[in-house]
């Protein structure tokens, strides 16, 4: 009996456990921010005159490696900031949880890759990024921001 459990256990643990190269094929990825010792937010300005919008920074540190930089600003590029459409800011359910499950990580995920994998072909210029906010939780709804990545790949020549 307890042979069937252990092979079921690490059979549910392969099935669930979330795949560094969907991640990197997805266009849209969601990052956990609990609020913990290595996980950081604050407001930032980035206006001459302030406004109500509530621009803020998310920083994370991976213990050890590196940090991870996300950027929420009011309009997330030249584009959006011409046609007056500001960044994303939404309540989120248990719902959305388990329909976006296989795009949602969090810094445990990142601690297994070195930093050029997940700057350079995570985090890239090209994907839509929102950090999901557990420390504004509402009635058990989160916050959800879109934010910018402001990590650079580093490049040798």
């Amino acid at each position: 009996m307890k042979k069937y459990l252990l092979l079921l256990l690490l059979f549910s643990i392969k099935l669930f456990s979330q795949n560094y190269n969907s991640i990197k094929e997805s266009d849209t990825i969601y990052i956990e921010f609990k609020g913990k010792i290595n996980e950081r937010k604050y407001s930032i300005d980035t206006r001459i005159k302030p406004n109500n919008f509530d621009e803020r920074a998310y920083n994370f540190v991976l213990p050890g490696k590196f940090g991870l930089y996300f950027q929420h600003p009011e309009f997330k590029n030249w584009e959006k900031k011409e046609a007056n459409i500001i960044s994303e800011v939404r309540i989120v359910n248990k719902a959305f949880f388990k329909k976006n499950k296989e795009h949602i990580i969090g810094i445990n995920f990142l601690k297994k890759y070195e930093q050029n994998d997940i700057i350079c072909q995570l985090f890239t210029q090209l994907k839509v990024f929102y950090i999901i906010d557990f420390t504004e939780k509402k009635k058990g709804n989160v916050m959800l921001y879109e934010v910018n990545s402001m990590n650079v790949c580093p490049v040798s020549e």
